[in-house]
């Protein structure tokens, strides 16, 4: 009877199939934390540098350049 050979010729193949699933499963989770890591890296950059520059932790930041007077707006041609 050839038979029980099918059977775990299948099961070969969805053990198979499960480990490939497995490893896209913490594939896909290394990279989401990665991402999260890079995120909080650039944040603490982001913030050293605004340190640097006279800008405190939790202030709110204002713009350096002037909005246009109302009267000298250009106007399309």
């Amino acid at each position: 009877m050839k038979l029980p050979g099918l059977f775990r010729r299948e099961r070969t193949t969805i053990a198979t199939a499960d480990a490939q699933d497995h490893a896209e499963k913490l594939l896909a989770e290394s990279l989401r934390l990665l991402g999260q890591v890079c995120t909080k890296v650039a944040d603490a950059i982001e913030s050293q540098r605004l340190s640097r520059q006279g800008y405190t932790h939790n202030t709110y930041l204002r713009r350096a350049d002037e909005p246009p007077e109302p009267g000298t707006e250009k106007k399309p041609s």
